[in-house]
């Protein structure tokens, strides 16, 4: 249980900010996007992680998913964003790390980033990302860890992540850690690759976070990917 301690305090500081951000004073527009886009990323990738003890349950962490969803998609019925953005992030993480703990070849992670990333191009672009986001926030609402803004309320403003960038960054982290790659800097181009893509929406409509994510990735790992492939592909002795 102490293991979790990282998770439990990151998601409880995720729940403290949407509580009282929209008691904090407005910034101005592009710094209250970013500012708060950083800490509460941060905080997600520090929940995550905190969760990576958990691949010891193996085939059993689809149940966590599947017990955290609904509580999920209550907390948005009911308006209790800060407590759904928690109760998505744990249910999207549990399926990435179970995804990352049932790959056998490291090989595959790299098909899966560059797969990944194209269809999500594609998806946003024409696909079913549009079409949700065509749908607004109602339904984007439950699909979304959604960064409040200081200064404003969910229904006014805020920064949303999609729930399927979430389930990669644990297949990323999960992945980094069965086969022996750099765990804490891939967190953190990951995170800084999350704050690019949403600058750069800025000057844009929505735009793909995993095309960033996938080479955030792939880039602070590569050494370490090139030789693992040379040799086989397979676990590295991680702890």
């Amino acid at each position: 249980m102490k293991r979790l301690v990282p998770a439990v305090v990151a998601g409880a500081l995720i729940v403290l900010w949407g509580f009282l951000s929209s008691r904090l004073p407005p910034l101005p527009v592009r710094a209250d996007i970013m500012l708060p886009s950083a800490l509460v990323l941060s905080l997600v990738a520090v929940l995550v992680w905190g969760l990576l003890p958990l691949h010891a349950l193996g085939r059993r962490l689809p149940l966590l998913t599947a017990a955290a969803l609904p509580l999920a998609i209550l907390f948005v019925w009911l308006g209790w964003v800060p407590l759904a953005n928690v109760a998505k992030v744990v249910a999207a993480a549990a399926l990435g790390i179970w995804i990352a703990e049932e790959l056998e070849r490291l090989s595959w992670i790299v098909i899966v980033a560059v797969v990944s990333a194209a269809v999500d191009v594609v998806s946003v672009a024409v696909g079913p990302t549009k079409a949700i986001l065509d749908q607004g926030p109602v339904v984007v609402g439950y699909f979304t860890v959604a960064v409040t803004w200081a200064g404003y309320t969910y229904g006014e403003a805020y920064t949303g992540l999609g729930i399927s960038d979430v389930i990669f960054l644990a297949l990323y982290l999960g992945a980094a850690r069965r086969f022996g790659l750099r765990v804490g800097w891939s967190a953190v181009a990951m995170v800084v690759s999350f704050l690019a893509t949403i600058a750069a929406a800025l000057w844009w409509t929505a735009l793909p976070a995993l095309p960033l994510l996938s080479v955030a990735f792939l880039a602070v790992n590569g050494d370490l990917l090139w030789t693992n492939l040379r040799r086989g592909g397979g676990p590295a002795g991680a702890a």
